[in-house]
């Protein structure tokens, strides 16, 4: 991904949730922007594995006939449950947490 390509991502995902980017100052974990009690960074990679989409695909599916929204929630073995991850596809986040202004935008 080309430095200009993670930009426009990272915009297009704050505007979104009506907000903006928030511009690198130097420190490597900083939030690329935030909304509400939300910090957040994204990450886009060319390699995810193909599994967490099946996972995610699944719950929704079966989620999505009781009028519900599909979560994964990941895990490692002996990690306490606090440390576990929640994945939601962005457009379930975004219906939940926001409007997209632009409509159906990438």
């Amino acid at each position: 991904m080309t430095n200009a390509s993670w930009k426009a991502a990272e915009r297009a995902h704050a505007r979104d949730l009506g907000t903006q980017r928030i511009p690198v100052t130097g420190e490597r974990d900083g939030a690329d922007f935030t909304s509400g009690l939300f910090g957040y960074q994204l990450k886009v990679r060319k390699v995810i594995p193909k599994y967490l989409f099946d996972w995610l695909d699944g719950i929704r599916r079966v989620s999505e006939r009781r009028h519900q929204i599909g979560v994964l929630v990941l895990n490692r073995p002996r990690r306490p449950r606090r440390d576990a991850l929640v994945v939601v596809r962005w457009s379930d986040w975004i219906d939940l947490h926001g409007e997209p202004p632009g409509g159906d935008e990438e």
